[in-house]
């Protein structure tokens, strides 16, 4: 594992210590006689701010996967409702192609009946032709049922998206650094 990956989904990744602007004054330039005295102030200052950009950069990357694991939510909650319709559209599909194959099966028998054909082989067709209708209007109430089911997967992710959305935005552009995010941790 590089020093850069976080070592879990909540932790969040650390992060190199930032490069001062400028260089420390010379310590003649400090004023202390070159006792090295205000090496250490700038010292401790630099390790103060390194400190403070740290601990910014750790509740930004808090932030950042909360807003992340919200977007998840939003594309999944999207995302299923495409694949219900989806299969909405695959059994209407299907089941045409079934209505497709009824009335061949009655085209047959009619064309069995023609050429002579017994009436027990002519009516099983036919009765095999009316099975196959029997089941179309079960199938459209399932495609109906997926599609009002996909609707309601959409209208999930709209709501979430309405009620924690500014919450959402609020929290990213606070002007303070947030509160761990065990905290706001609702589990």
């Amino acid at each position: 594992m590089s020093e850069l990956e976080p070592t879990s989904p909540d932790t969040p990744a650390p992060v190199p210590a930032p490069v001062p602007d400028a260089p420390a004054a010379a310590p003649a330039a400090t004023g202390d006689g070159g006792g090295g005295g205000g090496l250490q102030k700038a010292g401790a200052a630099a390790a103060g701010a390194a400190s403070a950009a740290g601990t910014a950069i750790a509740a930004t990357g808090a932030v950042l996967g909360m807003a992340v694991r919200y977007g998840i939510v939003i594309a999944q909650l999207a995302a299923a409702g495409a694949k219900l319709r989806g299969l909405s559209e695959q059994v209407r599909s299907t089941y045409e192609y079934v209505e497709g194959c009824a009335g061949s099966v009655d085209d047959l028998a009619d064309q069995m009946s023609g050429l002579r054909v017994d009436r027990d082989t002519v009516s099983e067709h036919h009765e095999a032709a009316s099975v196959m209708r029997s089941v179309l209007a079960d199938a459209e109430a399932m495609a109906a049922a997926t599609e009002d089911l996909a609707s309601l997967f959409d209208q999930a992710a709209a709501e979430h998206e309405a009620d924690y959305g500014p919450v959402t935005q609020a929290f990213q552009s606070m002007s303070v650094d947030p509160a761990e995010s065990e905290f706001y941790s609702n589990r």
